[in-house]
């Protein structure tokens, strides 16, 4: 009789799971090495997102006026940090550039840079909108220097949730390119450029 409760218990919370949940993540596969084995120090210090992408369901676009949270298809963590993770990969695999937020003593001699995601808007068999604004800042006091940009980015999506994930895998690597792009222009104190513009 005292196995009741414990059989009861699991049964209870097995009736409560939602079977067939996918998760994914913005990180690609690792298969592809790095194209540069040294890497310079920046700290990302902020990620922000619009609060109608803020949740742990993948959303897209089902009409002009209506976004969907799909019930099955979930990040792999929250998306403020999938895309912190999404940015540190491709710094690390093609631009030589290295997130140290969480190492260090926040000498600003390393780079800070912040990105807004304005806009993440993604439509299955369509595109994958991103709009971000991004800023880099050397030094302190009154020698402190900051410049900031903004870009947008557009993916075609194939069908389907995989396809979705795929371009804004690649929307985000598009813009740790732009980013690495602003850090490298500030340290080399190149005047204030914004790639794509």
């Amino acid at each position: 009789m005292k196995s009741y409760p414990l059989a009861i218990g699991l049964a209870l919370l097995s009736g409560c799971a939602s079977p067939g949940f996918r998760y994914h993540t913005l990180q690609p596969a690792s298969g592809q090495s790095a194209t540069s084995t040294s890497h310079d120090q920046v700290r990302l210090t902020t990620v922000q997102i619009p609060a109608e992408v803020d949740t742990e369901q993948l959303v897209v676009r089902a009409s002009n006026n209506t976004l969907v949270r799909e019930p099955t298809d979930r990040w792999a963590a929250p998306l403020t940090d999938e895309i912190r993770g999404a940015l540190d990969d491709a710094w690390q695999r093609d631009d030589g550039l290295e997130d140290v937020q969480n190492l260090g003593d926040g000498s600003r001699s390393i780079p800070q840079v912040g990105v807004q995601v304005q806009k993440l808007d993604a439509t299955l068999g369509g595109n994958v909108e991103l709009i971000a604004n991004w800023w880099v800042s050397t030094g302190e006091g009154s020698t402190i220097k900051t410049w900031s940009c903004q870009r947008v980015i557009v993916e075609p999506a194939q069908s389907g949730i995989d396809g979705v994930v795929d371009a804004q895998q690649r929307v985000f690597r598009t813009l740790a390119g732009d980013m690495a792009a602003s850090v490298r222009a500030m340290r080399n104190q190149h005047v204030p450029v914004c790639p794509g513009h």
